[in-house]
Protein backbone atom coordinates (compact mmCIF):
# COMPACT_ATOMS: atom_id res chain seq x y z
CA UNK A 1 0.00 0.00 0.00
CA UNK A 2 0.93 3.63 -0.58
CA UNK A 3 1.86 5.86 1.32
CA UNK A 4 -1.01 8.25 0.06
CA UNK A 5 -3.85 5.34 0.31
CA UNK A 6 -1.97 4.59 4.11
CA UNK A 7 -2.90 7.98 5.51
CA UNK A 8 -6.23 8.18 3.22
CA UNK A 9 -7.17 4.68 5.04
CA UNK A 10 -5.91 6.61 8.50
CA UNK A 11 -8.22 9.52 7.86
CA UNK A 12 -11.23 7.51 7.45
CA UNK A 13 -10.64 5.05 10.05
CA UNK A 14 -10.00 8.30 12.34
CA UNK A 15 -13.52 10.05 11.16
CA UNK A 16 -15.88 7.00 11.62
CA UNK A 17 -14.12 6.14 15.20
CA UNK A 18 -14.58 9.32 16.63
CA UNK A 19 -18.31 8.51 16.30
CA UNK A 20 -17.90 5.77 18.52
CA UNK A 21 -16.07 7.48 20.81
CA UNK A 22 -16.70 7.52 25.00
CA UNK A 23 -18.59 4.03 23.89
CA UNK A 24 -21.34 5.96 21.84
CA UNK A 25 -23.39 3.51 19.85
CA UNK A 26 -26.17 5.53 19.33
CA UNK A 27 -28.07 4.37 15.27
CA UNK A 28 -30.92 5.18 13.70
CA UNK A 29 -31.59 2.08 11.79
CA UNK A 30 -30.39 0.22 8.82
CA UNK A 31 -31.42 3.22 6.44
CA UNK A 32 -30.48 6.23 8.03
CA UNK A 33 -26.95 4.73 9.26
CA UNK A 34 -25.84 3.66 6.12
CA UNK A 35 -27.35 7.32 4.90
CA UNK A 36 -24.73 9.01 7.19
CA UNK A 37 -21.93 6.48 6.98
CA UNK A 38 -21.77 8.14 3.11
CA UNK A 39 -21.64 11.61 5.05
CA UNK A 40 -19.03 10.22 6.92
CA UNK A 41 -17.06 8.82 4.76
CA UNK A 42 -17.65 12.49 1.79
CA UNK A 43 -15.97 13.77 5.54
CA UNK A 44 -12.80 11.89 5.33
CA UNK A 45 -12.47 12.11 1.95
CA UNK A 46 -12.87 16.08 2.12
CA UNK A 47 -10.16 16.14 5.01
CA UNK A 48 -8.10 14.17 3.14
CA UNK A 49 -7.86 16.47 0.28
CA UNK A 50 -6.90 19.31 2.16
CA UNK A 51 -3.52 17.60 2.40
CA UNK A 52 -1.20 19.69 0.12
CA UNK A 53 -0.66 18.01 -3.18
CA UNK A 54 2.22 18.60 -5.51
CA UNK A 55 1.56 19.81 -8.69
CA UNK A 56 2.18 17.28 -11.10
CA UNK A 57 1.30 13.49 -11.62
CA UNK A 58 -0.36 13.24 -8.63
CA UNK A 59 -2.44 16.51 -9.29
CA UNK A 60 -4.54 14.25 -11.89
CA UNK A 61 -5.44 11.59 -9.34
CA UNK A 62 -6.10 14.66 -6.36
CA UNK A 63 -8.70 15.70 -9.19
CA UNK A 64 -9.80 12.05 -10.07
CA UNK A 65 -10.45 11.63 -6.16
CA UNK A 66 -11.97 14.70 -5.93
CA UNK A 67 -14.91 13.53 -7.96
CA UNK A 68 -15.58 10.50 -5.85
CA UNK A 69 -15.83 12.72 -3.03
CA UNK A 70 -18.17 14.95 -4.79
CA UNK A 71 -19.97 11.42 -5.92
CA UNK A 72 -20.23 10.55 -2.19
CA UNK A 73 -21.27 13.80 -0.79
CA UNK A 74 -24.18 13.45 -3.15
CA UNK A 75 -25.18 10.08 -2.24
CA UNK A 76 -25.55 10.91 1.39
CA UNK A 77 -27.67 13.78 0.94
CA UNK A 78 -29.97 12.14 -2.32
CA UNK A 79 -30.20 8.77 -0.33
CA UNK A 80 -32.17 10.66 2.22
CA UNK A 81 -34.20 12.99 -0.14
CA UNK A 82 -34.92 10.03 -2.25
CA UNK A 83 -35.47 7.46 0.60
CA UNK A 84 -37.37 9.32 2.66
CA UNK A 85 -39.85 12.28 2.28
CA UNK A 86 -40.32 13.61 5.35
CA UNK A 87 -36.74 14.58 5.03
CA UNK A 88 -37.91 17.55 2.54
CA UNK A 89 -38.86 19.57 5.18
CA UNK A 90 -35.12 20.06 5.86
CA UNK A 91 -34.88 22.01 2.51
CA UNK A 92 -38.00 25.05 3.44
CA UNK A 93 -37.18 28.00 5.44
CA UNK A 94 -36.78 27.33 8.91
CA UNK A 95 -35.08 24.37 9.21
CA UNK A 96 -32.16 23.63 11.61
CA UNK A 97 -28.89 25.36 10.88
CA UNK A 98 -26.88 22.32 10.66
CA UNK A 99 -29.50 20.93 7.80
CA UNK A 100 -28.60 24.47 6.13
CA UNK A 101 -24.73 24.28 6.34
CA UNK A 102 -24.62 20.25 5.18
CA UNK A 103 -26.73 21.89 1.97
CA UNK A 104 -24.02 24.65 1.48
CA UNK A 105 -21.15 22.24 1.99
CA UNK A 106 -22.32 20.56 -1.07
CA UNK A 107 -23.07 23.23 -3.23
CA UNK A 108 -19.31 24.66 -2.61
CA UNK A 109 -17.93 21.15 -3.00
CA UNK A 110 -19.18 20.74 -6.54
CA UNK A 111 -17.77 23.92 -7.96
CA UNK A 112 -14.53 23.44 -5.82
CA UNK A 113 -14.32 20.05 -7.67
CA UNK A 114 -15.53 20.66 -11.46
CA UNK A 115 -14.17 24.16 -11.73
CA UNK A 116 -10.88 22.70 -10.70
CA UNK A 117 -10.66 20.75 -13.90
CA UNK A 118 -9.01 22.00 -17.38
CA UNK A 119 -10.18 24.05 -19.34
CA UNK A 120 -13.08 25.08 -17.47
CA UNK A 121 -9.88 26.18 -14.31
CA UNK A 122 -8.36 28.38 -17.40
CA UNK A 123 -11.33 30.11 -17.75
CA UNK A 124 -12.56 31.11 -14.76
CA UNK A 125 -9.14 32.21 -13.32
CA UNK A 126 -6.30 33.81 -15.08
CA UNK A 127 -3.36 32.56 -13.06
CA UNK A 128 -2.47 29.42 -11.24
CA UNK A 129 -1.87 31.42 -7.91
CA UNK A 130 -5.40 33.10 -7.86
CA UNK A 131 -6.78 29.52 -8.73
CA UNK A 132 -4.62 27.58 -5.89
CA UNK A 133 -6.07 30.83 -3.05
CA UNK A 134 -9.55 30.69 -4.06
CA UNK A 135 -9.44 26.34 -3.82
CA UNK A 136 -7.79 26.37 -0.85
CA UNK A 137 -10.49 29.35 0.54
CA UNK A 138 -13.39 26.93 -0.67
CA UNK A 139 -11.85 23.80 0.56
CA UNK A 140 -11.54 25.42 4.07
CA UNK A 141 -15.44 26.49 3.45
CA UNK A 142 -16.37 22.87 2.68
CA UNK A 143 -14.47 21.62 5.60
CA UNK A 144 -15.83 24.42 8.31
CA UNK A 145 -19.86 23.89 6.80
CA UNK A 146 -19.88 20.28 6.34
CA UNK A 147 -18.11 19.70 9.71
CA UNK A 148 -20.57 21.88 11.80
CA UNK A 149 -23.21 20.15 9.69
CA UNK A 150 -21.69 16.40 11.47
CA UNK A 151 -21.43 18.28 15.02
CA UNK A 152 -24.34 20.32 15.00
CA UNK A 153 -26.93 17.52 13.84
CA UNK A 154 -26.15 15.68 17.41
CA UNK A 155 -26.84 12.29 15.58
CA UNK A 156 -23.96 10.79 16.16
CA UNK A 157 -21.46 13.06 18.24
CA UNK A 158 -23.09 13.80 20.85
CA UNK A 159 -19.92 14.31 23.20
CA UNK A 160 -17.69 16.90 23.82
CA UNK A 161 -15.08 14.61 23.40
CA UNK A 162 -16.32 13.08 20.12
CA UNK A 163 -16.12 17.03 18.67
CA UNK A 164 -12.72 17.67 20.20
CA UNK A 165 -11.00 14.38 18.75
CA UNK A 166 -12.97 15.81 15.36
CA UNK A 167 -11.64 18.91 15.63
CA UNK A 168 -7.98 17.29 16.10
CA UNK A 169 -8.33 15.53 12.98
CA UNK A 170 -9.49 18.16 11.28
CA UNK A 171 -7.00 20.16 12.32
CA UNK A 172 -4.04 17.85 11.39
CA UNK A 173 -5.30 17.62 7.95
CA UNK A 174 -6.13 21.01 7.40
CA UNK A 175 -3.52 22.96 9.01
CA UNK A 176 -0.46 20.90 8.92
CA UNK A 177 0.92 22.37 5.71
CA UNK A 178 4.44 22.82 7.09
CA UNK A 179 4.34 19.17 8.73
CA UNK A 180 3.26 17.62 5.95
CA UNK A 181 5.96 19.18 3.94
CA UNK A 182 8.61 18.10 6.09
CA UNK A 183 7.26 14.30 5.75
CA UNK A 184 6.65 14.87 2.04
CA UNK A 185 2.65 15.51 1.44
CA UNK A 186 1.13 11.90 0.81
CA UNK A 187 -0.49 13.71 -2.21
CA UNK A 188 -1.62 10.56 -4.18
CA UNK A 189 -4.17 8.25 -3.17
CA UNK A 190 -5.98 6.41 -5.42
CA UNK A 191 -9.71 6.15 -6.30
CA UNK A 192 -10.19 2.26 -5.52
CA UNK A 193 -8.55 2.81 -2.23
CA UNK A 194 -10.85 5.28 -1.25
CA UNK A 195 -14.06 2.71 -2.07
CA UNK A 196 -12.17 0.22 -0.44
CA UNK A 197 -11.05 1.56 3.17
CA UNK A 198 -14.96 3.61 2.82
CA UNK A 199 -16.60 -0.13 2.35
CA UNK A 200 -14.78 -1.19 5.52
CA UNK A 201 -15.56 1.44 7.61
CA UNK A 202 -18.96 1.97 6.26
CA UNK A 203 -20.24 -1.51 6.99
CA UNK A 204 -18.32 -1.68 10.44
CA UNK A 205 -20.32 1.55 11.60
CA UNK A 206 -23.85 0.14 10.54
CA UNK A 207 -23.39 -3.35 11.36
CA UNK A 208 -21.79 -2.16 14.86
CA UNK A 209 -25.16 -0.11 15.34
CA UNK A 210 -27.05 -2.65 14.17
CA UNK A 211 -26.24 -5.99 15.28
CA UNK A 212 -26.64 -7.01 19.38
CA UNK A 213 -28.21 -4.29 20.56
Amino acid sequence: MSRGNAVLAAIVGLVFLVSFASGARVGGGWFWDLGNALGFLGLAGILFQMIPAARGAATKRHERLGYWVLAIAGAHAFWFLLGDGAVRVYLQPGAPLAMWLGLAALLVLAPLTLLARMPERARVHRSFRGFRAVHRFLGFAVVGTASLHVALTGFYLTRWLQDALLLAVISACCLGRSYWARLGAPAVASAPAFAAAGLAAAAAFVLARNLGR
